[in-house]
């Protein structure tokens, strides 16, 4: 054999041993990534799979004392997508064509969202935002299944929970609204945000190339905590009723504003609580302006309403008795001031009683006028004047009572009649409460309970109560307003059939904002309650600025009052009453003896008479 000539079984030997080395390599690296370091390798691979997502946590649901929803959160998709994946969309049916690419996939899901379809391919093809894009904020959990169904591959959804109010606008101001950023605006959503706001969650799974969750792949979940439930004291049939009456008169009568409200008397609990106009929760954007409270928010001079203030005042200081008689002359004048009524009367022989029931501006000033300034003030603050309610309520008013340092010469006199102060719905709702409640003033009230996520209701303690007048005096100024809702006071509209109504209407004078003078119209209200003999709830119905019909409170917010008071009445199954209203002495014939006091006695002499004997 030549020299340096191998031989072709020796050449076969070393491929061969070279072969088993190489494969002798791969095994052992088979083995031990197999055996030693198959769980980091798999651990790693695994890593690679795993992703994460929050578990949106539902926010407390807000009831009424029913358990009806009035806000409820309710599970969304926010449906994003990644436009390289979806860029090598083919929709097929019957294994045709329908189209491809971004177009087809803008197509797809305009159709099962109702997104603009323009819009998402502007989304899916936009330089900006190359690999992720929102295409719709807010679909439904079954238009997300419809979607997916059609295979659009790189299209994915984002759990979300959105804020729903069945009530609309009639609940809106009082329970408030979750605006962006899921922050609470206003109401009771911001005053319970912390108890309503739930704990999110999270879930780990493994996800495939396209970002599907493997079915079989990994899966855990750290559950979120819903928020705690609220429920409130109001009834949602009464609100939406209450409301709905208060906007039709508003607009019957070209009104500007109103709010109503609806109380139960031995607790303070509020079943109603609304203003017109209001706002739509179901819009996306709002204005501070538009979702003010305007039942809690707006101060007005209450007038006439203001008069059982100090009707109340001069029964207990012993100054009137309900049929106490008070010659009204035509004009009584006063700190250069001609005070008249609302209508020009006549000389009118009126009881004490007769002056409530008629409103008589003249006849308030001369029993009142024997009340000090101090009485005036301190006996409006202890009627709740000046004074928030205690609802806690964002953006609630106090009113304002002037101290009497700064009293102008007149103000004493239009202080006595409801014009000189200010307050709001709910202050002068809590006079008729007191009176109501047999003079003893309990808080309003909104939230009856909580409920936490174990479904374990605890009941809110109610406000404790607080002497205000005897009882006597309740029980006579009562009887005394049984007279306003007759043929013969100034509120007939405002009588219900069956019912026995004790209330007051009231015409004030209304401040122009702009001005600062009296040439904004009239707030025109009526508050009572019923039964009169043994009240169940107040209503008050006050409307701002109405320029049709008429102004007097008890033409304008008579009837939606009992249109509102009828209905909570028949609702709750109060029975109409079966006794004959009290008959109340309303007027005095000079010629003869009037009742208890000798006839052509004047007020002033009544009073001396009473202070000398005690009586």
């Amino acid at each position: 054999m030549a020299s340096g000539v191998v031989h072709p079984a020796r050449r076969a030997r070393v491929l061969l041993v070279g072969i088993f080395v190489v494969l002798s390599l791969f095994a052992a690296q088979l083995v031990r990534l197999q055996g030693l370091d198959a769980a980091s390798v798999s651990a790693a691979a695994l890593d690679g799979r795993l992703q994460s997502m929050v578990l949106p946590a539902a926010r407390g649901t807000i009831t009424d004392i029913h358990g009806q929803p009035l806000a409820v959160s309710v599970e969304r998709k926010r449906i994003t997508a990644d436009p390289t994946l979806v860029a090598d969309y083919v929709p097929r049916e019957d294994r045709e064509r329908l189209g491809e690419g971004f177009p087809a996939a803008a197509k797809v899901i305009a159709e099962v969202t109702g997104a603009d379809e323009a819009q998402v391919l502007g989304k899916l093809t936009s330089p900006d935002q190359p690999r992720w894009t929102v295409l719709v904020p807010d679909a439904s959990p079954q238009q997300w299944q419809e979607l997916r169904a059609r295979g659009v591959r790189g299209v994915f959804p984002e759990d979300l929970m959105r804020r729903d109010y069945p009530l609309g606008e009639s609940a809106a101001p009082l329970i408030g609204w979750i605006g962006a950023g899921e922050q609470p605006a206003g109401g009771l959503e911001l005053v319970h945000h912390e108890a309503l706001t739930g704990t999110p969650g999270e879930a780990v799974y493994e996800a495939g190339s396209s970002g599907e969750i493997i079915s079989t792949g990994l899966y855990e979940e750290d559950p979120a905590v819903p928020g705690q439930d609220l429920r409130l004291t109001l009834d949602a049939d009464i609100q939406w009723y209450a409301h709905n009456a208060l906007k039709d008169r508003i607009e019957e009568a070209d009104a500007l504003s109103g709010y109503a409200a609806v109380m139960e008397v031995g607790t303070g609990r509020l079943l109603a609580l609304t203003s017109y106009p209001g706002f739509d929760p179901s819009q996306s954007t709002q204005t501070s302006e538009g979702m003010r409270n305007a039942a809690i928010e707006d101060v007005y001079e209450p007038g006439s309403t203001s008069k059982l203030v100090t009707a109340a005042a001069a029964l207990e200081e012993r100054i009137a008795e309900p049929d106490t008689p008070i010659v009204v002359p035509v004009r009584v004048p006063r700190a250069g001031v001609a005070f008249k009524d609302a209508t020009e009367k006549p000389v009118q022989h009126l009881t004490f009683s007769g002056v409530l029931a008629h409103s008589s501006n003249k006849g308030t000033i001369l029993y009142g006028e024997k009340l000090t300034d101090e009485q005036l003030y301190e006996w409006n603050r202890k009627f709740g004047m000046g004074s928030l309610s205690g609802l806690g309520l964002p953006g609630e008013s106090t009113g304002l009572v002037p101290e009497t340092s700064t009293w102008s010469a007149t103000t004493r006199y239009t202080f006595m009649f409801g014009q000189g102060l200010s307050s709001t719905l709910l202050q002068q709702m809590g006079v008729f409460q007191t009176v109501a409640n047999g003079g003893v003033t309990v808080p309003p009230t909104l939230v009856a309970g909580t409920v936490d996520q174990e479904g374990r209701y605890l009941e809110a303690p109610l406000g404790e109560g607080s002497r205000v007048i005897s009882e006597e005096t309740a029980a006579q100024l009562t009887e005394m307003m049984t007279a306003t809702a007759s043929p013969t006071g100034t509120a007939p509209l405002a009588a219900i059939p069956g019912y026995h109504i004790a209330g007051k209407s009231s015409t004030a004078t209304r401040v122009d904002p702009q001005t600062g003078r009296y040439t904004g119209g009239v707030t025109s209200s009526f508050m009572g309650f019923a039964p009169a003999q043994d009240p169940k709830y107040i209503v008050a119905v006050v409307i701002q600025r109405p320029r049709q019909i008429s102004e007097f409170g008890g033409v304008i917010s008579g009837p939606p009052f009992a249109d509102i008071m009828r209905y909570a009445l028949q609702k709750n199954g109060v029975l109409p009453d079966t006794t004959p209203p009290p008959e109340v002495e309303l007027e005095f014939d000079p010629e003869e003896q009037a009742p208890g006091h000798p006839a052509g006695v004047t007020l002033e002499d009544i009073a001396i008479k009473d202070e000398r004997t005690g009586g």
